[in-house]
Formats: C-alpha cells, sequence, structure tokens
C-alpha cells in the first residue's frame, strides 16, 4: 500500500474516531439537559441532578415484573427529597419501561407523589438503594444527585420522623415516611 494510501486510511480513522466522541458527547449533554428539565414545576421542584447510581449492585434492581399478580409482597414506602428547601420530583414511571425491564422493576413509581411500589415474587428484605439504581440517581452518605456534603452542607435522612444513617441500606417497608434532605448545617 502507498503511503498516500495509508495516509487516506489514517486520516478517514481518526475523523470517525474524533465524530464519535463529539457525538457522544453531544448526545450525553442532550440526555443531562433533558433529565434536568424533567422536573414538575407545579411542585417547586428542582431536577439538576446527574444519574449514576453510586452503590451496590443489587440483583433485585434487575428483577422484572410483568404484572401486579402473583405477588408475595406488594407495600408503599413514601420517599421525600429536598435539596436546599426545594422539593425535588420524583418521576411519574420510575421503574417502567426500562432498558433493562420492559415491565415493571420491583420497585417503581406510578406518579410523581414520592409513593413507591415495592412488589416481589418471593419474600424479600428491599433496601433503598434498589430504587436508586433502578432510577439511577446517586445516594451515598456523601451526598444525593450531585450535592455532595461539605464544610457548609449535610445530608440528614429520617424515617417517620427520626433521624437514621442507613441511606441506600435503608430497609423499606409499608407506609414509611422516608425524607432526605440536603441542606445548609447549622451554624452553631
Amino acid at each position: 500500500m502507498s503511503q498516500k494510501g495509508l495516509a487516506g486510511i489514517l486520516l478517514l480513522t481518526g475523523a470517525l474516531l474524533v465524530g464519535a466522541v463529539v457525538f457522544d458527547s453531544i448526545n450525553s449533554e442532550g440526555k443531562k439537559d433533558s433529565a434536568q428539565n424533567s422536573g414538575d414545576d407545579s411542585q417547586n421542584s428542582t431536577s439538576n441532578y446527574s444519574g449514576n447510581y453510586s452503590g451496590v449492585d443489587h440483583e433485585l434492581a434487575r428483577e422484572c415484573l410483568e404484572s401486579h399478580s402473583n405477588l408475595s409482597q406488594h407495600f408503599h414506602p413514601y420517599l421525600s427529597l429536598y435539596v436546599d428547601g426545594q422539593q425535588v420530583a420524583i418521576e411519574a414511571n420510575a421503574g417502567i419501561g426500562t432498558e433493562v425491564c420492559d415491565g415493571m422493576h420491583v420497585v417503581h413509581t406510578h406518579d410523581s407523589s414520592g409513593k413507591l411500589h415495592v412488589e416481589t415474587h418471593e419474600p424479600a428484605e428491599v433496601v433503598l438503594g434498589v430504587f436508586f439504581q433502578i432510577w439511577d440517581v446517586y445516594l451515598d452518605d456523601d451526598g444525593i444527585f450531585d450535592k455532595r456534603v461539605n464544610e457548609t452542607h449535610e445530608l440528614v435522612m429520617s424515617v417517620d420522623g427520626v433521624v437514621v444513617d442507613t441511606y441506600e441500606d435503608h430497609i423499606l417497608s409499608d407506609a414509611q415516611q422516608i425524607v432526605i434532605e440536603y441542606r445548609e448545617r447549622a451554624q452553631g
């Protein structure tokens, strides 16, 4: 092969690689912008976060349900999220019709109220991290969404009004009221 032919192939290959990187960058920004703008303004919510679940890979997060029948358990905890005093909407239909499940994941939502539907075919302890993995949202003891604990901000989680430090390891149960707040630290 001539040097001109080889140079042409190398130039074409380089152009294709640059094009792929640019396309991926644009596509990622479009998904990020879409996620950032998906909040329900009527609920005074904010949704400027990046995804990328932070915790353990839970097998239950990959389990799919085709219907609400033949279930061993079906219960509903309630999740409220706040960032700097602003409520963050939890997407309607989170965990329904995803790349992993055509139907429903074992933890999903039907509306943006924060009501989680926990449904399994076999009895199981389901932790909060399963939902955050399905939703692809960061939650760990060092932060939530793209917000991190630092000198000025803290992350506080309460269950039924009692502060806990279980975060993604918290075991879900029926009618729990789970509140996670990223907020300014109290001065003092």
